[in-house]
């Protein structure tokens, strides 16, 4: 019986090992989220699931959408993970602090970033026309499929401390 109770006991301490891990993987390390929306279609369809890298910019403050600390920012590429308005969103970082934004007018509205050259809205180009590079601590945040995509062209620079991840797989 001593065998049977001290294997009981080991196999419930493993258990609540296992429990622990997983709750500190889930609130600090990694997440993973089901994607709804086509903003970043090709890149990430809607109904793909995509695993969010906490930490790779920072520690977040769990049950939040801030950083407890801030190691490093996002490059150039990056996709993305912050909250806005308090909804999930992921967009892929077109330009960080200093980037020099230009925009165009003749042929439709067109803002040029970076080598790339993104659509714009008359708002949306009303929104940005005053600022011609990136404000420092915050990155331009843009969706793969513009069309589609509600991004910083819509709301402004996304503020480096509101990054809360980085796309790991989709």
């Amino acid at each position: 019986m001593k065998s049977k109770s001290k294997s009981l006991d080991l196999i419930i301490k493993i258990l609540a090992a296992l429990l622990v891990i997983t709750i500190i993987l889930k609130l600090f390390v990694i997440e993973f989220y089901k994607i709804s929306g086509q903003s970043m279609t090709p890149a990430i369809k809607s109904g793909s699931t995509i695993a969010v890298s906490k930490i790779s910019y920072g520690l977040v403050l769990p049950f939040s959408d801030k950083l407890l600390f801030n190691w490093s920012g996002p490059k150039k590429g990056d996709v993305v993970f912050y909250m806005y308005n308090d909804r999930m969103v992921i967009k892929r970082c077109a330009a960080t602090a200093g980037d020099t934004l230009e925009y165009s007018y003749n042929s439709g509205y067109n803002l040029k970033v970076n080598g790339k050259t993104v659509s714009l809205t008359k708002n949306q180009y009303e929104n940005l026309k005053n600022t011609t590079s990136v404000p420092e601590n915050t990155i331009l945040a843009l969706g793969d499929n513009s069309e589609f995509s509600i991004d910083s062209r819509n709301y402004g620079f996304v503020p480096v401390n509101n990054i809360l991840g980085r796309v790991l797989c989709r």
